[in-house]
């Protein structure tokens, strides 16, 4: 329900021009944003949260998403009423001037409203891979035609003929907060792996079943395209919470294989122990070691993509501009230097 104060304002309020607010030219990306800027802009409500400052005055704590990146936002008038407008995974219209605060961007909101269902445009509010999705299933599928493996062959076949299931795949994260956190994550994180691992196998290590390899790295993950949503915000589902994808996938796996006469128990044996150890430690989730070859360099693929990825991201999200490394990584410990190397010229001996 739109509502109006002296103070905070919704509604038709929000989409007036205020004084030295500029036409909108395009959209106003948070990764784009600047000191001192004003924008009216659609955003996504990550997470909300009502607070009180020393003096006994009510503010409205939010985090923003787009596409690009996260911000945080702060709403100072009438937050009682801004904190009934709005709700996590809202995607709301704002009216706000980027501020500074501990070294970072924020938004201090004037005005904002829930948005109507036909503004919102979810490819603008939700990180996604900057990958083509059908250039990376083609890739997948020709190397499912080089599987020569007819057991393996016909098992990846037949996830692959399901329709739901491509279209499941085409569009889960791979993570909730870790790597590959966006929609198309797992995707490009099954697709990176498959190459590396390939190539590992043709160049390095031959004595490999190649096969096993190439279906091991394509379903090692599986499971999580039951165990998160990644619709609006990227959350686990309950059989994801209760179960987890290393259970879902283990069974999926073996309820396709179940449906192909004569499948090979050794075989199977084999692919479901890469699914149950790709993780490499118990504490990181596994229940039991690598104990194949195949499986163990599949769990050193898995963590070097993971890795390397949340390097690249991290570097790339990060809000401190100005500094040389990034803020400090929970999950990795430590901070990144973001400066990178410059290109190495030819030197002028003459």
């Amino acid at each position: 329900m739109p509502f109006s104060s002296p103070g905070l304002q919704s509604g038709a309020a929000c989409d007036k021009v205020a004084p030295g607010l500029k036409a909108k030219m395009g959209r106003h990306n948070i990764k784009d944003l600047t000191l001192g800027q004003s924008l009216r802009e659609l955003y996504l409500v990550k997470s909300k949260r009502k607070s009180t400052t020393k003096q006994g005055k009510t503010y409205l704590d939010l985090e923003l998403q787009d596409k690009t990146g996260i911000i945080k936002a702060k709403v100072w008038d009438d937050a009682d009423r801004a904190d009934q407008e709005c709700r996590r995974g809202d995607v709301i219209k704002v009216e706000a001037v980027v501020e500074e605060f501990n070294r970072a961007l924020q938004l201090k909101v004037k005005r904002l409203r829930r948005a109507e269902p036909e503004e919102a445009d979810l490819a603008e509010l939700l990180p996604a891979t900057e990958k083509d999705p059908g250039a990376m299933l083609q890739g997948l599928r020709e190397r499912i035609a080089a599987v020569q493996n007819p057991h393996l062959h016909q098992l990846l076949d037949l996830f692959f003929a399901d329709h739901d299931f491509v279209e499941k795949l085409s569009v889960s994260a791979a993570a909730r907060n870790l790597h590959h956190g966006f929609r198309g994550g797992l995707l490009e994180h099954i697709y990176a792996m498959v190459r590396i691992a390939d190539w590992l196998v043709e160049n390095i290590y031959p004595a490999l079943d190649r096969d096993l390899v190439l279906a091991g790295t394509i379903l090692h993950d599986v499971g999580k395209i039951t165990e998160l949503n990644s619709d609006l915000e990227i959350s686990y589902t309950r059989e994801g919470f209760l179960q987890g994808h290393i259970s879902l996938g283990l069974m999926m796996i073996h309820g396709q294989a179940r449906t192909l006469p004569d499948f090979p128990p050794e075989l199977l044996l084999h692919l479901e122990h890469i699914v149950l150890s790709h993780h490499g430690e118990h504490e990181w989730g596994s229940p039991v070691l690598p104990a194949t070859p195949e499986a163990m360099l599949i769990h050193h693929v898995d963590n070097l993509d993971a890795k390397t990825t949340m390097v690249l991201e991290a570097i790339k999200s990060d809000k401190n501009l100005d500094e040389e490394f990034t803020e400090y990584h929970r999950a990795l410990e430590r901070h990144f230097y973001k400066v990178r190397p410059a290109a190495v010229e030819g030197t002028d001996e003459g």
